[in-house]
This record gives C-alpha cells, sequence and structure tokens, in this order.
C-alpha cells in the first residue's frame, strides 16, 4: 500500500493554503470564520497554479489562516491529516494514517475517511427515512423514483444531499461534501478492526472537494445554506390549502371532474388557493406526453384555466422532463440532437413511466431554450403562473450515455434536475417578470432551492409512514429544504381511514406545504370531503390553516432573510437534552410547538416544554421544563403550544371559500421581561419588498408585576390595518402605545 505522502506547503495567503506532494495538491480554503473549503486533486507541480484557477482569493473572505470560530486546525503533513480542537479538546479529525484516496490505495474514485465519537448524534443527508439521528447507518447518496417507498427503511429517495452535521460529546460540526455523482456515507456501519472508529465519503469522482462548518446545530444550518443559496420565497397564496389528485386529470372525464372540484369547494365553503394539476391532462391513450394537450379531455384549456383563476385558484401543471418514443416530438427533438445521447450520437433510450423514452439534455443551450419555450407556449400564454416539475430524477445509470459537452450524465443527474428547474424558472421570470414564481420540485440537489419547493415524493398510506415522513420532512428542513410538505393521507396504497387522514391533515397543518394528494389502488380520490361525517372536523384544521397564514408567512419571509427552518425539531433551539426523547414534536417558527398522534387509536399527545421559556395551550400557561399531556382526538381541530415573549401575525376573517384576510396581531405575554419582533407584510406576490415596498411593525412589549405595555412603530408603504390582542395568564392591565 502507497501509504506515505510528504505534503509541502506551496502557497500561503489570508484565505487559502496550498500544500503539494509530488502531483496531488491540497488545497484549503478559509471561507467564513465557520467555514472552511477542502480540495484534493492532482495535476502538474506548478506552485500555486492549480489552486489559483479556483480564483480562491478573489471569492474568499479574507480571514486569517487558521482563524476558525472557536475551532483549531491542526495540520500533519504527513499523508494530509487534517484534525480540529475545540477548548482544547479533538471535535474531530481526519482517520489516521491514511484518510484519502491519493494513488487507489482504497480503489477507484475519492474517498474521506474521518473519526467517529461512540454516542454522536448525525442529522440531515436530505430525505433520508428512519429516525432523525442517522448515526451507524450506511446511505447511498442518489435520487430515485421510489414510489411507495418505506418510510423507515427504503434508500435512497428523491434527493442528493451529501451534508450532515454531526453533535458529539465536544461540539458540533458539518460536513458538505460538493458532488452531482452517485456516492455512499457510512456513519459508522462500516467496522475495521486496524482503525479507530470511523466514518466514510466514497464516490467515483476524480477530485475530492468538501466543506466544514463550525458552531451550534443551528449555525451550521444557516452556514450551509448561505454557502448553497438564498432559497426561493414563495408567494403567499401558496401557504392556503392546495388541492390535487392523480384521478381527477385520469379520468375521460377529467374537465367535468375539475368543476366538480370547485363545486365541491363552495359546498363545504373551503378556502383553496392552488391545485397541482397532475399529469393526465398531457394523455395520448394511457401514455402521458409533456406539453400535450388532451382536448379530449380539455376541450378548451384557456377557459378551464380562467375558471380557476376566477376561482382564486392558481393551477400549477405537471410537466416531466423525459419525452416517450411515442410522443409527437420525438422524432424532431432525436433529429436535433437535444436528448442524454450515446457515444454514437443516437438517443440514450431507457424506461420510463409509460414507455421508453429519452431524457432532455438540459446541459444543451438548444433543448434549454425549447423547454422554455414549451412551458411559456402551452401553459403560461394560456394563464398558468407556477410549474410542477416531476419525475426529474434522471434515472440514468448507464456510464456511457453523455450530455451536449460528452460528460458523462449518470455523473451530472442533480445538476440535470437543476438545469431543468432553472428553465421552467426563467420561463416564469420572462413571461411575467414582475411575479416571484412558483415552482414544485420533486427531485434535485440543494441548489433546487434557489429555485422551488419540494415535497417527500410518492409516500406511502399507513400510520408508520405517517410518523416516518414527520422525520423525513425534519430531516429535510435539518438539510437546507426549508419550503417542504407532504401528500397528506399518502400518495400510494388504499383509501386511508377516516382516522389516518385526519391525522395527517392535523401535521400537515404546521408543515409549508398543505396539499392532500393521492393515486389510490381502488381508483378513488383522498379529498377532504371523502368522510362526510367528518367534514366538520376537516373544516376546522382547514380554518386553522387559513388563520396561520400571516404567520406562515412571517416564518418564510426569515427563512429567506435569515436562514430560519419554518420547521425544526426543539433540539435546534434548545439545549435541553430532554428534547430529544420527544422526536414526534416539532417546531413552527420559533413560537409554536406541536406533538402529533401518529399511533392508531390513541387519542392523547405528549408535548415536552423546553426549558427556558414558557407555553399556552389554548390561553392556559405552562412553565417550561415538563412534559404535558393533553386530549388531541382525531376528529377534531388540532393544538399547540404557543411560546411566552411571542408576537404571532393571524388572519381572524370568518372562514370561508372566499373569505378575506382579518389581520391580528396576538401578543403572548411572558411572566417578567422585555421582548419585541419585527413582522413583515408586503403585497405577498412580487419582488417590490426588495425595493422598499412593504411594510414592517416592530412590536415591543414590557411584562411588569402589575401591567403590559405594548408600543407599536410602523414604517413602509403597505397600507395595513389590524387589531390587537394580548394573551395574558397573570390578566395584567394592558396598555398600548
Amino acid at each position: 500500500m502507497k501509504f506515505k505522502h510528504t505534503f509541502i506547503e506551496k502557497y500561503r495567503c489570508v484565505s487559502s493554503l496550498l500544500y503539494q506532494s509530488e502531483n496531488i495538491n491540497a488545497a484549503i480554503g478559509f471561507i467564513t470564520p465557520r467555514c472552511i473549503n477542502v480540495v484534493i486533486y492532482k495535476g502538474a507541480d506548478t506552485e500555486a497554479d492549480g489552486y489559483e484557477t479556483h480564483n480562491i482569493e478573489k471569492r474568499l473572505h479574507g480571514t486569517c489562516v487558521g482563524g476558525l470560530d472557536g475551532v483549531e486546525l491542526k495540520i500533519n503533513t504527513e499523508n494530509f491529516l487534517l484534525s480540529f480542537y475545540k477548548d482544547g479538546k479533538r471535535l474531530f479529525a481526519d482517520r489516521a494514517p491514511l484518510a484519502y484516496n491519493f494513488e487507489n490505495e482504497f480503489g477507484s474514485g475519492v474517498y474521506h475517511y474521518i473519526t467517529r465519537e461512540k454516542g454522536e448524534k448525525i442529522y440531515g443527508l436530505g430525505d433520508k427515512g428512519g429516525a432523525l439521528n442517522k448515526a451507524g447507518r450506511s446511505f447511498k447518496i442518489e435520487t430515485t423514483d421510489s414510489m411507495g417507498y418505506d418510510g423507515a427503511t427504503s434508500d435512497p429517495l428523491y434527493k442528493h444531499v451529501p451534508f450532515y452535521i454531526c453533535e458529539n460529546s465536544v461540539g458540533c460540526y458539518g460536513i458538505f461534501y460538493d458532488t452531482a455523482s452517485t456516492a455512499t456515507i457510512d456513519l459508522g456501519r462500516e467496522h475495521n478492526n486496524y482503525y479507530e472508529p470511523y466514518k466514510f465519503f466514497h464516490s467515483e469522482d476524480s477530485v475530492l472537494n468538501y466543506y466544514v462548518f463550525f458552531g451550534t446545530k443551528l449555525q451550521i444550518l444557516q452556514e450551509f445554506c448561505r454557502l448553497v443559496g438564498e432559497q426561493a420565497f414563495p408567494p403567499k397564496w401558496s401557504f392556503d390549502y392546495c388541492g390535487s389528485t392523480m384521478a381527477y386529470t385520469d379520468a375521460p372525464d377529467a374537465y367535468q371532474q375539475m368543476r366538480g372540484f370547485l363545486d365541491k369547494l363552495q359546498q363545504y365553503d373551503l378556502s383553496c388557493k392552488g391545485f397541482y394539476l397532475s399529469s393526465g391532462y398531457t394523455s395520448i391513450g394511457n401514455q402521458r406526453c409533456v406539453f400535450n394537450w388532451n382536448y379530449d379531455k380539455f376541450p378548451d384549456p384557456e377557459q378551464f384555466i380562467r375558471e380557476f383563476r376566477e376561482a382564486g385558484i392558481e393551477l400549477i401543471p405537471n410537466i416531466k422532463p423525459s419525452f416517450l418514443v411515442t410522443h409527437p416530438m420525438y422524432e424532431m427533438l432525436a433529429k436535433k440532437g437535444w436528448f442524454i445521447k450515446n457515444p454514437d450520437g443516437t438517443p440514450f433510450v431507457t424506461q420510463l413511466w409509460d414507455n421508453l423514452g429519452s431524457y432532455l439534455d438540459f446541459t444543451n443551450p438548444d433543448a434549454f431554450a425549447f423547454w422554455k419555450q414549451q412551458v411559456t407556449e402551452k401553459l403560461l400564454d394560456l394563464g398558468m403562473r407556477a410549474t410542477w416539475n416531476d419525475n426529474n430524477e434522471f434515472d440514468i445509470r448507464d456510464i456511457d450515455a453523455v450530455t451536449s459537452d460528452g460528460r458523462q450524465a449518470c455523473r451530472l443527474r442533480p445538476e440535470l434536475t437543476y438545469l431543468m428547474d432553472l428553465a421552467s424558472f426563467e420561463a416564469q421570470t420572462e413571461k411575467r417578470p414582475e411575479l416571484r414564481p412558483f415552482l414544485s420540485t420533486r427531485s434535485g440537489g440543494i441548489a433546487v432551492r434557489r429555485l422551488a419547493q419540494t415535497w417527500s415524493g410518492d409516500n406511502y398510506t399507513s400510520f408508520k409512514d405517517l410518523r416516518y415522513c414527520h422525520y423525513i420532512g425534519l430531516t429535510m428542513s435539518l438539510s437546507g429544504f426549508f419550503f417542504y410538505g407532504h401528500d397528506l393521507g399518502g400518495f400510494a396504497g388504499e383509501m386511508p381511514s377516516r382516522e389516518l387522514l385526519m391525522r395527517w391533515l392535523q401535521h400537515g397543518l404546521l408543515e409549508p406545504r398543505f396539499t392532500i394528494h393521492s393515486w389510490n389502488a381502488d381508483g378513488s380520490a383522498t379529498m377532504p370531503w371523502s368522510y362526510e361525517d367528518l367534514m366538520p372536523s376537516v373544516r376546522a384544521v382547514f380554518a386553522q390553516r387559513k388563520q396561520l397564514i400571516p404567520y406562515f408567512y412571517q416564518c418564510a419571509y426569515e427563512a429567506v432573510t435569515e436562514e430560519l427552518p419554518l420547521n425544526a425539531p426543539l433540539f435546534l433551539y434548545y439545549d435541553d437534552t430532554a428534547c430529544e426523547a420527544y422526536p414526534d414534536s416539532m417546531l413552527l417558527g420559533r413560537d409554536i410547538l406541536a406533538a402529533f398522534v401518529f399511533d392508531e387509536g390513541e387519542t392523547q399527545a405528549t408535548a415536552y416544554l423546553p426549558q427556558g421559556d414558557g407555553w399556552y395551550l389554548d390561553g392556559e400557561y405552562y412553565d417550561g421544563g415538563q412534559a404535558v399531556t393533553y386530549s388531541l382526538p382525531y376528529d377534531g381541530a388540532m393544538r399547540y403550544f404557543v411560546r411566552a415573549g411571542s408576537v404571532l401575525p393571524t388572519d381572524e376573517a370568518p372562514y370561508g371559500y372566499q373569505s378575506g384576510e382579518q389581520l391580528m396581531i396576538n401578543i403572548y405575554a411572558k411572566d417578567i421581561g422585555h421582548f419585541e419582533k419585527e413582522l413583515f407584510f408586503d403585497d405577498g406576490l412580487t419582488y417590490a419588498y426588495r425595493d422598499g415596498h412593504c411594510t414592517k411593525l416592530l412590536v415591543s412589549v414590557d411584562c411588569n408585576e402589575s401591567d403590559v405595555t405594548v408600543t407599536v412603530k410602523q414604517s413602509g408603504d403597505i397600507p395595513l390595518t389590524y387589531t390587537m390582542n394580548i394573551v395574558d395568564f397573570k390578566k395584567r392591565t394592558k396598555f398600548f402605545k
């Protein structure tokens, strides 16, 4: 084994270091005081040229070498072993004596081995199933169409996110491996007697490029999110109920089914602001052909879209990046060379959902432009303002399939997904530049957060999968996907029972995406009115959702501007170790805490209230640092806690099909002390807020033994009418200034 490589420092500046051993380069870039970048690659010994080509000085902050925030970096030049220390204790280190695959010592591709501490906890990696703590498991970093997956055990699912946060006895760190290739991340499943306990990353790349983050779990998540790009800010309407089902557009009378949906909303007086239009609208026979309108089902698409727009509902049409060999445009696209190709230039053909077909090559500028044109002409010009980018895992594993520039397509799958989403995003932006685009994407690497929201894909209908989708959702949140949700009720399987449907709705109430979607085995559609006798309960949850939309929107703004997740496990914000024993709870923003029921027949929930804050439940006050068990039947509204010392905007208008908004500012008083909150309001649709066209309320609250005093300072140009409400367990005198 070629076990010893002595590295010599070849280049140093305030923000980077370069070490070389013969033709192996190892570079360290200091991105921020909480983030470094490590790149290991092969190249000629040309002093600093190898790393200078990365423009490291131009793109990095001018921090001192080794100047990390509270962390000391030590470099062993024998085999280039990095060690990180906090308060004099080892946080983690490259595994000795060899951590990297310099000269194929471990086989092909790149490897990175690092130390593992017994009892450490690991969070992240995208939409991975199982418990929140991923330690001790091994995962494939890849995307796949996993319809009906097992939320506890199936792997991989739909996302490609080689990022995780590790917490051990010394502190926390995060690692992001910057690759689009299929990879393996082993978090302690493998054991070898010749080494201390370790975990590792492996891919078939020729260059190893990774980032290390330091700080608290929240700081690490924020630092990672700032690195990979700001989350797209969804329009306000997207936080209301959005309908969907496969059954309606698959039906021969699809237009009548969709009209019936509008009638049902009016009948049951339910608010709805969006509808995910499944791909049956594109069908030719039993095959789905993207951008093809089935005029037998929809004789007048423009009128159909207009009818939904007049009802206040945005249609979100399903589009897929693949073309079946029977698609009317297939031969034209093949002749132009716009598909992923075989080495001989012919289209690469693979198995798709309905038949054989080929993927559009979004690396080809002409194919990219074609997609934008189709989105515009077939959808946006007819009145649509959103896209649902589906089936975009680009399931290409053949190493001979290549893109327009000759690269292996199997190594670029997340990049192809990103480019597809980008083409849709650009089409929407160019068509209506004043509007913030709304896109949903099923697959992708972390970069798609810049463009779209996502969801957990084609989940299964069961109580077990409800629980594990809860964990998958929080795992996505801890991976940087803040705008997410699930197919409420379950997508694949049987119609959910009355109890299961309601438990799904109670859970989905507090997640960013609130959508029921199904493809039930018996052809039925899971809908809010699937059980007539449950409609009062369904309507109560839906009314809660609309009531919370101003708070959701405030949380969304903070997600975009401050990189704060909308949903989080309690331990992201609290050092109280008791929080870890209650994984079935979560936070919405910082101020709402909910526990859920995931077991059939159970009628009570137990929430742990973290130390350091007081909490309100239905107006009753509870001190933090205790577990509270309370009634939570399935056939009723959801119950949740609100943090004392918080300011929540809500919509108190009477709930209904097309009700307006009546803004209320709710203040939850604390025992003693001062707190304040800045609330954000804009038009909910455009980018005008970036130019200052918005209104902000600074609400300051002082609580003493005898009274609660509220001071409000308003600035901005958006007209705002609101009432104020103080919830105070001490029932003190209230003063407003």
